[in-house]
């Protein structure tokens, strides 16, 4: 069944005409160039307007679509249209490579939160341009955790949320091929249908899962510098809003302690059977910014601390993710 579902992409590849080849390539060519989707003006320019409308018509939402930014608008592919260009098949064979690696690695190290340029291409033995290739794909496919930075040399990204049940080796194309029939289909009329994106796609409101989404990249930053009391503080804010969220419970945030979040999501099953650990600091996150307290009182706020509350963020993302209903 794996093998029909995944050769699903090649039959979407054989169905695309010259044009909406060349505006699929075209695309990622700007991209992957220049790190930024490329202009509607520029698109226009080199195929008219109606030409690249008509192919937006009838290639869908999931594959192109067009978006605005810092008031500009530009044309951008979904990791389904980065597959279906020109160097799609490459692409296949090295994120796959890739999620080989992290499987790997977390096989060893269930505690693994990210993994560095560096680390990669020594593993994979990544030229430059490889590299750089790999941290474009990895961004555009999703299949990062929060915290990451994509510099052009140098890049660091976070594990996926679900690196759990990334499957074992030897060759991971027809996974890549699977995860992307199934969440990005052709001719969808907008980039909203089906599960929505993001290691906070569970949280109802979308204001709150920006914050959140940011507040998780920061918590990871801030730990890459040692700044361990931060770090357990923004931990502290996210699982308290994602298990208030799941909840549903009409209180205030300052009010409930995280603790008892955690055993109410327990017995009612949102966390499913694995509880985060609460290390001291994470319990007590909102006395950490309490200068009053009495000094035997106080809580040392350590690495391991702070590694322990990334890990119980992330261990209640992927709970959450699995337990709430499918959209």
């Amino acid at each position: 069944m794996a093998g029909i579902r995944a050769s699903e992409l090649d039959v979407f590849r054989e169905r695309l005409t010259a044009e909406e080849r060349a505006i699929l390539n075209t695309t990622w060519d700007h991209y992957r160039d220049r790190n930024e989707w490329i202009p509607c003006r520029t698109l226009h320019h080199r195929f008219g307007k109606a030409g690249v409308q008509a192919c937006l018509g009838q290639l869908g939402a999931n594959v192109i679509s067009r978006m605005e930014d810092d008031g500009g608008e530009y044309y951008r592919l979904s990791f389904l249209g980065v597959l279906l260009t020109d160097q799609g098949e490459e692409a296949e064979q090295l994120l796959a490579r890739y999620l080989e690696y992290v499987h790997n690695r977390f096989r060893d190290d269930p505690r693994l939160e990210w993994v560095t340029s560096q680390d990669v291409e020594g593993a994979l033995n990544l030229t430059a341009g490889r590299s750089r290739l790999l941290r474009q794909l990895i961004r555009v496919s999703r299949w990062w955790g929060g915290g990451s930075g994509f510099g052009d040399q140098e890049w660091t990204v976070g594990v996926p949320v679900d690196v759990d049940v990334i499957p074992a080796g030897p060759d991971l194309r027809d996974y890549v091929r699977e995860h992307v029939i199934a969440h990005f289909q052709p001719g969808a009329p907008s980039p909203q249908a089906g599960r929505p994106r993001g290691e906070f796609w569970f949280v109802k409101d979308p204001d709150l899962r920006r914050e959140l989404a940011q507040d998780w990249h920061e918590a990871q930053n801030v730990y890459q510098v040692q700044g361990w009391k931060s770090c357990v503080l923004l931990c502290g804010r996210i699982l308290e809003a994602i298990l208030l969220d799941a909840l549903s419970r009409e209180a205030e945030a300052g009010r409930v302690e995280l603790a008892e979040l955690v055993e109410a999501a327990t017995a009612r099953g949102i966390l499913g059977t694995g509880t985060p650990y609460l290390g001291p600091a994470l319990r007590e996150f909102r006395h950490l910014i309490y200068p009053g307290r009495p000094k035997a009182e106080r809580i040392e706020v350590t690495r391991d601390e702070a590694e322990a509350a990334l890990v119980a963020v992330r261990m209640s993302l992927r709970q959450l993710g699995a337990e709430t209903p499918k959209i």
